[in-house]
């Protein structure tokens, strides 16, 4: 089923309610110029399209909604990073003013400065209700910087994004997180950290501002996760390029019960990314509702004489729309069909992945 066609059957179901629904899209963030980033956006509907010229490799739409330059100075205060919150796209960076872009009415703000310690960049953030929790690793002491941001009404416009200091992870948190994944209870992130051989699951509670160690196993997914009610479980990718779900773990589970839920995992039978001849550089999954996923895959460009291009000059960027679904024996398998559109694009900091949002 097309994306519009689902629009159209829940406008139906709601009755009378003829108030127009803002149309969702994909944001893509890319370091596709020299002087920073590139905000694009991708309207999925189309890819319910199956002419053969939209298969091949194309350039993005120029221009694109926002292009931001990067600040001039040394690393780590060059860093930047980028998430998402409400209608909201954050881009923070060292020692200067966070921005602000608002999807909805397409206004670039000044937002708060970002903490001290935080290095942009480098970790990870998860919107929980109206709040956006940050945890960075700092590699110059082997510490985390872990902080929340939110927005407190009283203050002048100017200032009403604020972050206070959380308590750090314990001291046996290793390293820096590999999977992490926010609880359904909209209070809990769980995250896994992985660092000489050695992982461990401890999730975080947002309310009471506590730790809690679940023992030494791993969620099963390379970088984020989802929770999807129809399939009442987290998505997320898998390292061997499949898509993986699994029961949502109990934020009172310890150690002697965590494992068996590494027997409650399912992969797709279908290998969706880091497949081919293609030189596999980076993946991430973007949920769109209703058990409906986009993958954003960055793949090395073969240059002049086949000298792949990916680390230096430029990459392919695979988006993939597809759905999710039991089978009638329990599997997971992919619904609808895949949708597949590939752009070229410049790549100008080895560090950095696309980021994409569905906003």
């Amino acid at each position: 089923m097309s994306n519009k066609r689902r629009e159209h059957d829940q406008d139906a179901a709601g009755g009378g309610d003829k108030r127009p629904r803002r149309r969702k899209h994909l944001y893509l963030v890319l370091d596709d110029w020299d002087k920073g980033f590139s905000i694009h956006k991708i309207d999925v509907d189309s890819f319910d399209s199956d002419d053969q010229h939209n298969n091949a490799a194309q350039h993005l739409p120029e221009p694109p909604v926002l292009r931001l330059q990067s600040p001039v100075g040394p690393v780590p205060q060059t860093g930047m990073s980028f998430s998402a919150l409400g209608t909201k796209i954050f881009t923070f960076m060292n020692q200067h003013c966070g921005l602000i872009y608002d999807t909805e009415t397409a206004v670039l703000a000044i937002g708060a400065h970002a903490p001290a310690q935080m290095v942009c960049g480098f970790g990870i953030t998860v919107a929980v209700g109206e709040m956006l929790y940050a945890l960075s690793y700092r590699f110059s002491d082997k510490q985390h910087s872990f902080e929340v941001m939110s927005w407190d009404a009283t203050q002048h416009p100017m200032e009403g994004w604020s972050w206070k200091m959380l308590p750090p992870p314990p001291p046996a948190f290793h390293g820096r997180v590999s999977s992490y994944a926010l609880h359904p209870d909209g209070r809990s992130i769980f995250m896994t950290t992985a660092n000489r051989g050695r992982m461990g699951t401890y999730s975080f509670d947002t309310k009471d501002s506590a730790w809690r160690w679940h023992g030494e196993w791993a969620l099963p997914f390379l970088g984020r996760a989802h929770f999807d009610g129809e399939l009442n479980a987290w998505v997320g990718l898998h390292q061997d390029g499949y898509i993986c779900a699994c029961r949502v773990a109990s934020p009172s589970c310890h150690g002697t019960t965590a494992p068996t839920l590494q027997l409650d995992c399912q992969t797709t039978k279908e290998r969706l990314f880091g497949k081919g001849l293609e030189r596999y550089m980076r993946a991430s999954l973007a949920y769109v509702g209703m058990s409906r996923f986009c993958l954003v895959e960055c793949v090395a460009r073969e240059g002049v004489e086949g000298q792949a291009l990916g680390d230096h000059g430029g990459c392919v960027i695979h988006l993939t729309m597809f759905g999710l679904k039991y089978n009638h024996k329990g599997e997971l398998q992919i619904s609808d069909h895949l949708s597949t559109r590939s752009f070229l694009v410049s790549r100008h900091k080895n560090h950095f992945g696309p980021v994409a949002f569905w906003m």
